[in-house]
């Protein structure tokens, strides 16, 4: 499970590089032209040597995320109140094949752990805060799925 998180992280950074090509594109790169005209060549290089990178990484994490997408059927995270007051639980949940005959038996993994109030997700807090949150769950196979279509 801990391969997983490292993964997810790098794809989600990932998945805004195109946002920021599109920033740099229409705002960085003419601002530079504006105000520092002699740095203008130096900026766009520099773009362009992380864009070849970044767009290597990007691929490469497509690749390993569709890999592991043939074993990996579902991952879930789910939070919620803790026992103890102002404590919360984490608990990610995989469905996993190991192995990819059709009849391969699905393995059930679950991990639980304690999280800080700063470590759940924004809407799950905004939601404690208005007094309306019970739990908050996130399908993580579907997010991920999304993110490295675009």
């Amino acid at each position: 499970m801990a391969f997983f998180i490292p993964l997810i992280i790098l794809a989600l950074g990932l998945t805004m590089w195109n946002q920021i090509m599109v920033w740099a594109r229409d705002q960085l790169f003419p601002w530079v032209a504006e105000h520092l005209p002699w740095m203008s060549d130096t900026v766009k290089l520099a773009f362009t040597e992380l864009d070849r990178y970044a767009t290597a990484i990007r691929r490469n994490v497509k690749a390993a995320w569709n890999q592991l997408r043939t074993y990996l059927l579902e991952q879930v995270i789910e939070f919620e109140k803790g026992l103890v007051p102002n404590t919360y639980v984490r608990r990610m949940t995989a469905l996993m094949k190991s192995h990819l005959r059709s009849d391969a038996p699905v393995k059930r993994i679950v991990v639980e752990e304690d999280v800080a109030w700063d470590d759940l997700p924004e809407k799950y807090r905004q939601s404690i805060v208005a007094g309306s949150a019970g739990g908050y769950r996130m399908d993580v196979t579907r997010m991920r799925d999304q993110e490295l279509e675009e």
